[in-house]
């Protein structure tokens, strides 16, 4: 049953930067969910604690995410 369980996967810095990072896991197939603080989204934060989403996927999922996350920040390519 440790497949169902939920893992911490990234942080991101704001509302909208966790959107674009969950909308590319989804494109890889792996489900995620966000976790926010009201505050953050209600006054546009990105850069405090309260402006911080987290980002969760299935743990069976935790090192492909991770993987896929840091190829998106580090803008590496597939092809090379």
């Amino acid at each position: 049953m440790n497949e169902n369980k939920i893992k911490l996967a990234w942080i991101a810095q704001g509302y909208l930067d966790a959107q674009i990072k969950k909308n590319y896991l989804s494109s890889h197939g792996i489900e995620s969910i966000l976790y926010e603080e009201s505050l953050g989204t209600l006054y546009g934060l990105t850069n405090t604690p309260l402006g911080e989403v987290e980002i969760f996927v299935k743990s069976i999922d935790f090192e492909k995410a991770q993987f896929l996350l840091n190829k998106l920040i580090t803008h590496e390519d597939d092809d090379g």
